[in-house]
């Protein structure tokens, strides 16, 4: 979902700092714990969140956004991880306020939220980490840029903090959301293809008329590997020598699987045109997963779906209880 996905990027893709915002749940809640767990005694306290005292920015049912906080929030979710470029200031100051400010005021009346400012800590050292590497060379570039933007470590680790209380405010939201065998049936049946299982051999050339002569060499009785390994251009043909084996058809470029779904087995094709050249393929097995062996993970896959609709919602609808009323002019945010 686009207004949450955006917390993650602007924290270097620590997928920690993404529980309560991510589309991944379960998954980054248990990555945030497996971090919090490292040298959670030795975590410095996080100071409070400073006072600010710039001009009203933008009003939303229950508060106000100043203009300093706007600066800084801006400055370290998108300044710092250099993505000035996708995010303007105005829909940054939406997404912050829906989720900083108004969302996260109902996610502070919940009674049963347990923060952890070690793990918050722990997370905020690592989004730092990961910067290293993706936009700058050592930790003191980060750092010296940090200082640079009126940033630091804490707003890192507030942030994670009010992550925390965003995250079990979702989960609450979420918790009743259930699917059924009837429903995964449904969707099996629905995607058959999506687990369909095939073993070809392939070669990957560029030119239609070359992928016609090893076509005819193959009819002839050429060994398939051994002309593979002269020809085809696919960059995995020095491991396989031409196969993938047990593959999902879904995973295939769509003219590719088109092609593997309806080949009779042990046939040579003729050329398959995709986006990255002429196929010549041969089918050695398809056979379908039945429903048994794949219901859990269908039932996962609509269940992350459910709660990904669910939390899309609740941001549609906290953007419109919050009336965000902008105070100044655009350029002037």
């Amino acid at each position: 979902m686009r207004n949450k996905t955006r917390l993650a990027a602007a924290l270097v893709l620590s997928a920690a700092l993404m529980a309560g915002c991510g589309g991944g749940g379960q998954a980054a809640n248990q990555t945030a714990n497996a971090a919090g767990t490292q040298n959670a005694t030795a975590a410095a306290p996080i100071p409070p969140e400073p006072t600010y005292t710039g001009p009203v920015v933008a009003t939303y049912t229950g508060g106000e956004l100043r203009k300093d906080e706007l600066d800084r929030q801006y400055n370290l979710q998108v300044v710092l991880p250099g993505l000035q470029q996708q995010e303007s200031k105005k829909d940054f100051l939406t997404y912050y306020v829906v989720w900083y400010k108004y969302l996260y005021g109902k996610a502070q009346q919940l009674t049963d939220v347990k923060t952890d400012p070690a793990q918050a800590r722990q997370l905020a050292d690592q989004a730092i980490q990961e910067l290293v590497g993706s936009q700058y060379k050592s930790q003191d570039e980060v750092e010296q840029k940090m200082k640079s933007l009126g940033v630091s470590a804490d707003d890192l680790a507030r942030l994670a903090l009010k992550s925390q209380y965003l995250q079990q405010y979702l989960m609450d939201q979420t918790k009743d959301l259930q699917v059924t065998d009837q429903q995964a049936q449904s969707y099996y049946d629905q995607h058959k293809d999506d687990y369909l299982m095939v073993t070809v051999h392939h070669i990957l050339v560029s030119s239609e008329t070359q992928a016609k002569q090893i076509e005819a060499k193959l009819k002839s009785g050429a060994d398939f590997e051994k002309l593979a390994d002269q020809y085809s251009t696919d960059p995995g043909v020095k491991e396989n020598h031409g196969q993938y084996a047990d593959q999902p058809v879904s995973s295939f470029d769509p003219d590719f699987a088109k092609a593997v779904k309806s080949l009779p087995i042990g046939q040579v094709s003729d050329p398959v045109h995709t986006q990255y050249g002429y196929h010549i393929i041969r089918v050695d097995k398809r056979t379908q997963q039945p429903f048994d062996q794949v219901k859990d993970e269908i039932k996962q896959t609509l269940l992350t779906q459910a709660q990904n609709d669910k939390e899309k919602a609740i941001y549609d609808d906290a953007q419109k209880a919050a009336n965000i009323q902008l105070k100044v002019a655009e350029k002037d945010l």
